[in-house]
């Protein structure tokens, strides 16, 4: 299928997307959210592009150390190897969106050839890009947007001629992404220090992937990314907008979330095993993010049969 929700996917609820996309043969795949769908995804990065369109009302979106509330019609691109957020529904942005996400080489073939030497290199290897937002006022962007319309009408037609359909509006798109001048400021401008802040970031959330069930301390953090734990602070905030601790905490909360769903253990069984060394703590915490206690959260999901499509109260 070319187009899925977000939760048939995921192995885990990682925020640093490490597995593929799609298939070897059609390295694509597009991903429908919903605004049921509470969490969203934080701030992760993979090796595949993506572009996301809103469909309905508003959400949250991330790139480059920016955040944004992207309305209806309009979209972002996040380049290989961003670090980005997409598609989060929170507060009053609740809107519905549809995510392609992709290897440049659907587009171009193998990275010897002409086209992937002459179109999809100078943007995809371009550590200067992370990418840009996308609004129908502006002439380009506009067909950029229109592009993505077509692969997403593609995706639900599921037709036998899909996947060259996709790949041709998707290759429309990026020639449009390759042919503009970079504006000397705006999301295309790389701050001077935004790759040494964005790589500081990634190795810290994969200290947290991998050692979200342990108790950590900021020094710890702060010890992978080899600076002080104010540099911690300052770095880790001015790309995601949160804390360490903040967002350490945003993470537990999902993976208690997809163990509630996904496994039988108990409740405080999935308290410790993500992080949470009190009970009473997790579950105010828990309550406060998806609007219902570990336990009403766990039952509604087996009641509706829908893992993770859950309303608050």
């Amino acid at each position: 299928m070319l187009l899925i929700s977000p939760e048939k996917f995921t192995v885990n609820d990682s925020m640093c997307e490490i597995k593929a996309h799609g298939t070897r043969d059609f390295p694509f795949q597009g991903y429908l959210n919903e605004p049921k769908d509470i969490r969203g995804e934080g701030w992760h990065w993979h090796r595949e592009a993506e572009f996301l369109f809103v469909l309905e009302g508003n959400i949250h979106c991330g790139s480059n150390g920016e955040r944004y509330v992207l309305q209806k019609g309009e979209g972002i691109f996040m380049n290989c190897g961003t670090l980005h957020m997409a598609g989060t529904n929170s507060g009053n942005c609740r809107g519905k969106s549809v995510s392609f996400v992709f290897l440049p080489q659907l587009i171009s073939g193998e990275e010897r050839g002409l086209l992937y030497q002459k179109y999809v290199k100078p943007v995809a290897e371009d550590l200067d890009f992370k990418g840009c937002i996308l609004k129908p006022e502006t002439g380009w962007q506009r067909e950029v947007l229109e592009c993505l319309k077509k692969v997403y009408a593609y995706c639900k037609e599921e037709k036998w001629s899909g996947e060259l359909l996709v790949r041709n509006a998707l290759s429309r798109a990026w020639l449009i992404l390759a042919e503009q001048e970079r504006p000397s400021a705006g999301i295309y401008a790389e701050k001077a220090t935004g790759g040494k802040y964005e790589q500081r970031v990634k190795k810290i959330l994969e200290y947290i992937e991998e050692h979200y069930g342990e108790y950590i301390t900021i020094e710890d953090m702060a010890r992978q990314a080899n600076v002080s734990r104010t540099e911690c602070f300052r770095c880790f905030q001015r790309i995601t907008g949160q804390t360490p601790l903040e967002y350490l905490t945003f993470y537990r909360l999902g993976q208690a979330a997809y163990k509630l769903r996904n496994t039988d253990s108990s409740i405080t069984e999935i308290c410790i095993s993500s992080g949470f060394s009190q009970p009473s703590y997790f579950g105010k915490k828990f309550r406060q993010y998806y609007g219902l206690s570990p336990l009403k959260y766990r039952k509604q999901c087996i009641i509706q049969g829908k893992k993770g499509n859950v309303k608050s109260e």
